[in-house]
């Protein structure tokens, strides 16, 4: 059979069970429609029997819903009233969720009285610990006085140290030459840093020439050829040469400091981290007197490999 033919047959047929399928829709929307302007019409009769009208003399008609009903008024004041008593509840909620939630973290969180990271840390994660403890403190006592070891993430010069720190009162600073067997000195500000720094770099400077001295008269005293004898020649060499770099150092007023002990209120502490140069702040439960020390070189950047424990008095 060709196509043609089939078409011949096929499609009129096809055609007018379209149009019955058409027709009968039209005819079910035609009665849909018809239903729900009866209901539209039956819910705002105004007549006595209408449906609303009945409900509305039957449990409006006396009591409060009554009242509500003649004044219209008074049902906008209640909706009002009841929005605004939830909002207070919510807000009271939040309020006391908030301060139960700081007066949990200021109840776990523990002061430490030895500031700086122990030996075996990771720098990152002592970093972030310092941070987490000074925003905790800065907002749960922010005008409360704290000692901290700030840790710069350079080195600076007395003068650098005294812009960065600004109006904060500075107990200590630490310095360090920049090589592998240097002392870490505390040198104590009892009147103006730059002042004190600088009369101290001059008197170690001097105690170092002193030392190198000394070095290299113990290494001269070795005469003998043993393993033992060779190994301290050298150390006491290498001591010297150290001795000579740090008193030149200290001399030229170096860019030698790299921590301080300072005191302050919890807020301004932990802003201090925003400022260039500073790289922690580790805020402790103790005074400049009773703090153990162990600060943070510029140079460890990803594990504390051995501890930094300053001197005694202020090194000279």
């Amino acid at each position: 059979m060709r196509l043609d033919d089939l078409d011949d047959r096929l499609v009129p047929q096809l055609a007018a069970r379209l149009r019955d399928l058409l027709d009968r829709a039209a005819a079910r929307r035609a009665r849909a429609g018809a239903s729900v302007r009866r209901t539209a019409t039956a819910l705002a009769d105004p007549s006595r029997t209408a449906p609303l009208r009945r409900l509305d003399d039957r449990f409006a008609a006396r009591g409060p819903l009554a009242l509500v009903r003649d004044v219209p008024q008074l049902g906008f004041l209640l909706v009002a009233a009841v929005f605004l008593a939830g909002s207070g509840v919510a807000l009271e909620r939040s309020g006391s969720s908030n301060r139960a939630g700081t007066g949990k973290a200021g109840a776990d969180l523990t002061i430490p009285t030895t500031l700086g990271p122990a030996p075996g840390t990771s720098v990152a994660a002592y970093i972030a610990a310092t941070r987490k403890r000074a925003v905790i403190l800065s907002q749960s006592s922010p005008d409360q006085l704290y000692t901290a070891l700030v840790s710069f993430n350079r080195y600076l010069t007395p003068s650098q140290t005294r812009l960065v720190l600004g109006r904060l009162e500075v107990k200590k600073v630490m310095a360090h030459v920049q090589l592998p067997n240097a002392e870490v000195l505390p040198i104590p500000v009892t009147s103006t840093l730059v002042e004190d720094v600088t009369v101290t770099f001059g008197e170690v400077s001097k105690r170092k020439v002193r030392d190198r001295k000394e070095f290299l008269g113990l290494a001269a005293s070795i005469t003998g050829d043993t393993k033992e004898e060779r190994q301290f020649k050298v150390f006491y060499a290498d001591a010297a040469r150290t001795a000579a770099k740090e008193a030149a150092a200290y001399r030229a007023n170096c860019a030698c400091l790299f921590a301080a002990l300072v005191s302050g209120k919890a807020r301004d502490l932990a802003a201090l981290p925003a400022l260039s140069g500073v790289r922690a702040v580790d805020i402790g439960g103790g005074d400049a007197d009773t703090l153990q020390v162990q600060p943070l070189l510029p140079e460890q950047k990803v594990t504390v490999t051995r501890p930094i424990t300053p001197a005694q008095g202020n090194g000279a």
